[in-house]
């Protein structure tokens, strides 16, 4: 394992330590609530793929009467490039109880995004480069000839 993917690594525990963080929460303020109308409608993901982390959330919303309800999961999604999802998009599915600790959990998950990103595109560099000194024989490849004639 390389130093950055290491990185991931530890990105990706600081994300599931977010996560649980913020289901704790919601387990102890679901207990108190009646009813299913009082139950958070937002669901957090938090998986590593190889050296992906896709940490996301997800709006739940339950169709059909009581007896035959069905869930049909709702994709939010990140607001531009900040790689974020804003506080308007996250509001409808989360309740009034919840959304301070859910934009609490999402300023956590949007460093942790950040950081990820950009150890990502360090790791594509790294194997570029190494591609580009295999290819050219190993020796650089842009030496000047008066350096090679020295």
């Amino acid at each position: 394992m390389t130093a950055l993917e290491a990185c991931i690594m530890e990105l990706y525990d600081q994300a599931v330590i977010a996560s649980e963080d913020y289901m704790t929460f919601v387990d102890r303020q679901e207990a108190k609530a009646t009813g299913w109308e009082s139950r958070s409608t937002l669901q957090l993901s938090c998986v590593r793929r190889g050296n992906h982390l896709d940490l996301k959330w997800t709006g739940v919303r339950w169709y059909g009467s009581k007896n035959n309800r069905k869930m049909v999961r709702v994709r939010i999604t990140t607001v531009g490039d900040t790689m974020s999802y804003s506080k308007d998009k996250l509001t409808p599915f989360a309740k009034e109880w919840e959304i301070d600790k859910v934009m609490e959990t999402e300023a956590k998950l949007h460093v942790i995004r950040r950081k990820a990103k950009h150890i990502v595109k360090s790791m594509m560099y790294v194997r570029n480069a190494v591609k580009v000194y295999k290819a050219t024989g190993g020796d650089g490849g842009d030496a000047s000839e008066e350096e090679q004639a020295d």
